[in-house]
């Protein structure tokens, strides 16, 4: 299983700082994108402030904002290689998977643990990543919802093929939990940032 540490920062210093701490170790982050309308909070790091970077390792972009559709081909643009959306956030999903795959990267469509499964159903065929959420987002630190290993294991029935990964809630005993469900990656912040030694945190969880 995949281990994908989520970077969720406030600042420039705060994004550097926890990539420094963890990128020897992984081959992929995940940016978190909030914009303050689509959940509370906001986070540092426009597509322009992270081409700036230059960062040493391939990046997802999970998108917690409104019309994701208008801003997907900004973050292919400074070389997301996965671009994911959440279903609850646009009303036009084709239109942000249209901007996408042209591109040549992946589409990653996530959805919250109040939506069904059957909500992408019409989509489903058309993405290469679902990012199943364990808690509903906005912050970091709270408690895994058991729901999303169900989620999971309908989704496997459903599109076997579908790489699923799994964000919100993880720690040592949940990723258990979430491997055995048949999940391809982990999508953890506090599991592993929260952890005395961030890369020893990576590391246990590779083991799982």
């Amino acid at each position: 299983m995949q281990i994908i540490p989520a970077i969720l920062a406030q600042t420039k210093e705060d994004f550097v700082g926890k990539v420094t701490e963890i990128f020897s170790d992984i081959e992929m982050i995940q940016i978190d994108v909030m914009d303050g309308k689509f959940v509370p909070h906001t986070t540092w790091g426009s597509p322009d402030e992270i081409l700036e970077l230059h960062l040493p390792v391939l990046f997802e972009v999970h998108l917690m904002v409104e019309n994701p559709e208008d801003v997907v081909a900004d973050w292919v643009r400074v070389g997301a290689h996965r671009v994911i959306f959440h279903i609850e956030a646009t009303k036009n999903p084709g239109a942000a998977i249209e901007k996408i795959r042209p591109l040549g990267r992946e589409v990653g469509i996530a959805v919250n643990p109040a939506t069904p499964i059957a909500a992408l159903s019409e989509w489903l065929n058309l993405i290469d990543y679902c990012l199943v959420m364990g808690v509903t987002p906005g912050a970091s630190g709270q408690k895994f919802q058991p729901k999303a290993l169900q989620k999971i294991r309908e989704l496997k029935k459903i599109r076997p093929g579908l790489k699923i990964g799994v964000d919100g809630g993880v720690d040592f005993e949940t990723a258990k939990e979430i491997a055995a469900a048949g999940a391809d990656a982990i999508n953890a912040a506090s599991a592993i940032f929260e952890y005395p030694d961030p890369e020893e945190a990576i590391k246990i969880l590779q083991g799982i």
